[in-house]
């Protein structure tokens, strides 16, 4: 019955989509009636070609009781092709700070996006993006400070998502006394750090330090 089931080709090169193949791959077994994994990894064998067919003659060999499934999510990982710079882009513009989720978990969710497209971002583009993405009370807080890095971004949005506004109508005024007290905090840290060099620079945390 293997040798009746008519699939597409697929070679794992140049601009091929593993998605695309197996969209109709599927669409044939199904038309066909095909459900034995047995059976499918046999049709599935006339299918693979050049990289592709190496690259399944290994994996079989390491894994000779590989379900369809598995064989499916690890030529996808084998063989999609990167997220253009274009796509990571749209990605991140519509990356927002979800309900409930901290400054931190946004800024992981910044980062994997960047890594999974392997992007280099300078420190400006990611602090603009990071701004970008966080709720209005904390994106208007940070567009009026002077920030320098991402590192501290990151932690001056911390600190004020620690401290929530309780009064909706206190809100400027409220926002611009934290601001002033971070800002005071951060000149204390800058001027012990240069008094004392021992200082750890890989703790972001103004409560971490000393």
């Amino acid at each position: 019955m293997a040798s009746a089931i008519k699939l597409p080709v697929f070679r794992g090169v140049g601009n091929e989509e593993p998605d695309q193949f197996w969209f109709v791959v599927k669409t044939v077994w199904e038309a066909q009636g095909v459900t034995d994994d047995n059976i499918k990894k046999a049709s599935l064998v006339s299918a693979l070609q050049d990289r592709a067919l190496m690259w399944y003659i290994k994996h079989s060999s390491n894994h000779p009781n590989a379900g369809i499934v598995e064989i499916q999510d690890t030529l996808n990982k084998e063989f999609s092709q990167p997220k253009s710079e274009t796509q990571s882009i749209i990605e991140f513009k519509e990356i927002v700070m979800l309900p409930g989720e901290t400054p931190w978990d946004l800024d992981q969710r910044l980062k994997s996006t960047i890594r999974e497209a392997n992007m280099t971002l300078t420190d400006a583009q990611h602090r603009a993006w990071f701004v970008a993405s966080l709720t209005p009370h904390l994106r208007m807080a940070l567009s009026q400070q002077k920030i320098s890095t991402q590192a501290e971004a990151l932690e001056i949005a911390m600190r004020l998502h620690e401290t929530p506004i309780q009064d909706p109508g206190l809100g400027v005024q409220q926002i611009h006394a934290q601001l002033q007290n971070l800002c005071l905090e951060m000149q204390s840290l800058k001027h012990e750090k240069a008094l004392r060099p021992e200082v750890r620079e890989d703790v972001w945390c103004i409560k971490c330090k000393g």
